[in-house]
């Protein structure tokens, strides 16, 4: 096997192009030598700086597509239903309703502290010609009855109303010396001041003894065995019932109270 005469380099190279030519002849020769040992050939290799060749492309196959499983939309939660109280409030109508409500109690309290009109019930009217045509109610006890009514008009003011359920002079008399007033309307005028709230004042309480309207006759009742509230104590009274059932103060005494 002859070999070839060694390729001369054109004159006049660059440098780095004349290593490249001998490392080129380098590679033929090893080639040649590898084909004489019957050694299949490498690929020629490339110079350095060369770009490589592509790559044969190798058919490509995709992995078989699966869907992510699909789930149905869940429906939303259902909404708490509201108390009824949140309702309420929320209603404009019914805040109407209680600020109404509210007015006509303020209202109301008003107008009995300031001016204590009679309710209807209070006052029996006697149709039986009862003397001094007394207005007297048919039960002594209670807070429609005669004593209840008596205090009443005691904190609005009212003195005629109140000294019209004594019965007669000698009773009417008897309270205004123990309140130091000459007549029963000077005594009214004195303690009106003392009533700080006639609502209250008007409500009394009765003992468990006093709760029944009695069958007739004559009874006493002390306000010291009443639960008075929001002014003074009025004394000791004898009620009297009347042939027409009503019930009119027949007696007075002052009283002092533990």
């Amino acid at each position: 096997m002859t070999e070839e005469p060694p390729r001369n380099p054109p004159p006049d190279v660059d440098p780095e192009q004349l290593r490249q030519f001998q490392e080129f002849q380098r590679f033929q020769e090893f080639q040649r030598f590898q084909q004489a040992q019957g050694t299949p050939a490498l690929p020629p290799a490339l110079p350095p700086g060369s770009p490589a060749p592509p790559m044969a492309q190798q058919p490509f196959a995709a992995p078989p597509f699966a869907p992510p499983p699909f789930a149905p939309p869940q429906p939303p939660p259902p909404r708490p239903k509201k108390p009824l109280w949140q309702v309420l409030l929320g209603s404009k109508l019914f805040r109407r309703l209680v600020y109404l409500v509210v007015a006509l109690l303020v209202a109301n309290h008003f107008y009995e502290q300031y001016f204590g009109g009679d309710d209807p019930g209070d006052i029996a009217v006697d149709s039986g010609g009862v003397e001094n045509n007394v207005l007297a109610p048919q039960t002594p006890y209670g807070i429609s009855g005669t004593v209840a009514l008596f205090y009443k008009h005691v904190g609005t003011g009212d003195a005629g109303e109140a000294c019209r359920l004594f019965k007669d002079d000698g009773p009417r008399r008897a309270f205004a010396e123990a309140f130091g007033a000459s007549e029963c309307a000077g005594a009214v005028a004195a303690l009106k001041p003392r009533v700080t709230n006639v609502t209250n004042y008007r409500q009394l309480g009765f003992p468990a003894t006093m709760r029944s309207t009695p069958p007739g006759g004559e009874v006493e009742v002390s306000s010291c065995e009443l639960t008075v509230r929001d002014g003074p104590r009025l004394g000791r009274f004898t009620l009297t019932a009347q042939p027409s059932k009503s019930w009119v103060i027949t007696g007075y005494e002052a009283e002092t109270c533990p």
